[in-house]
């Protein structure tokens, strides 16, 4: 999977622009404020319906401008979408219009590096937990559905609980369906998670060889224990709080090292040696299973990392044969770091204005 081409129109500082990007590696590099994120944040957009910086989106709207407009074409389909100021949508396929964005990020597979990834370790679980649905959706044809309908129990449960007061028989349903959902979904993530697993050790070890880590996970309620019972026992010590406190909303991956939690002892760029792996390892599964690979934006790739881990984390990538956007204020910083630097393209952003070198 790669962009062939790519138009912006009315993001943030960005002038208008058409782009035809490499296949490969593109380097995009400007001065603090130029625009090198704007363009990143505009190919999530596109892929996810959502920013990656703020919720905001109507801030990511040009002060003159009416709406923003971003459209790609890749080899194989033309995806467009476009949001206005009062927050209505248009996401088009091949010049037909979708309902849900769901169906975009189907298509546009993209993984991100940015200076918020260190929430998948330090965030709160939620952060986790969409990782490991990313994958599983990526994977498993019903698991958006499966989800939805687990999310669907979880809500009318909650209601029911805020309401006060419901019949023995409207609890009994909702307990069972939500069980009955969750357990099939926490097998999929735990399908998901056994075949990752190993994948995440071969790129932590080859980025960093003496990073030792171990990685768990929680499904959201004991183990050996019966969700069923559990929310039926829970029923009025949930009323309490107001919503369901244990499932599968509650999922958490846990990572250890040497005994401890990783955060207690791993330094800044361990930590992002350890996120960067978790990437790649779930680009390399995508490609595995799909036969064609993620788009990797890097925002600001150098920070935290050293010379030796930037060129070992730009030789996996390469390796992978995926198209990547990565930004840096002076492209001197990574030129080094490429195994083909003859397959990377450059694009200089000023006020702005991006144009390739």
């Amino acid at each position: 999977m790669a962009i062939d081409s790519l138009q912006i129109t009315g993001v943030r500082n960005l002038a208008p622009l058409v782009l035809s990007p490499s296949p490969f590696v593109n380097l995009v590099y400007g001065n603090n404020g130029s625009g090198k994120s704007s363009l990143l944040e505009a190919i999530h957009l596109l892929a996810y319906n959502r920013s990656f910086r703020t919720h905001k989106l109507a801030s990511l709207i040009q002060n003159e401008a009416d709406e923003l407009v971003v459209f790609a074409r890749t080899g194989t389909a033309q995806l467009g979408m476009q949001r206005d100021r009062q927050g209505n949508r248009k996401i088009r396929l091949n010049g037909e219009n979708l309902h849900s964005a769901a169906e975009l990020a189907n298509l546009l597979p993209v993984q991100l590096l940015d200076p918020g990834m260190f929430r998948l370790l330090e965030g709160t679980p939620q952060f986790r937990r969409q990782y490991i649905d990313w994958g599983a959706f990526h994977v498993e044809h019903n698991f958006f559905r499966l989800w939805r309908q687990t999310q669907k129990c979880i809500d009318m449960r909650n209601a029911l609980l805020r309401q006060g007061r419901c019949s023995d028989e409207e609890k009994d349903i909702w307990n069972q369906s939500l069980a009955q959902h969750a357990n099939e979904l926490t097998e999929h993530r735990l399908a998901y998670l056994k075949v990752l697993e190993p994948l995440f050790q071969h790129y932590l070890q080859l980025l960093d060889a003496e990073l030792e880590l171990d990685l768990g996970f929680t499904r959201g309620w004991q183990k050996d224990a019966d969700l069923y019972e559990l929310l039926t026992e829970s029923w009025e010590r949930d009323k309490k709080q107001g919503f369901t406190q244990v499932g599968p909303q509650r999922a958490d991956l846990k990572f250890k090292t040497g005994g401890k939690p990783a955060l207690e002892v791993l330094s800044r760029g361990q930590q992002k040696i350890v996120v960067s792996a978790l990437k790649l390892a779930q680009a390399d599964h995508y490609q595995k299973h799909h036969d064609t690979t993620c788009i990797f934006l890097l925002d600001d790739l150098a920070a935290e990392l050293d010379f030796a881990h930037r060129k070992a984390l730009c030789a996996l990538l390469e390796d992978l044969k995926c198209q990547v956007f990565v930004t840096a204020v002076e492209p001197d910083i990574l030129n080094a770091c490429w195994q083909f630097p003859e397959q990377v393209a450059r694009f200089h952003v000023e006020h702005g204005r991006i144009q390739q070198q």
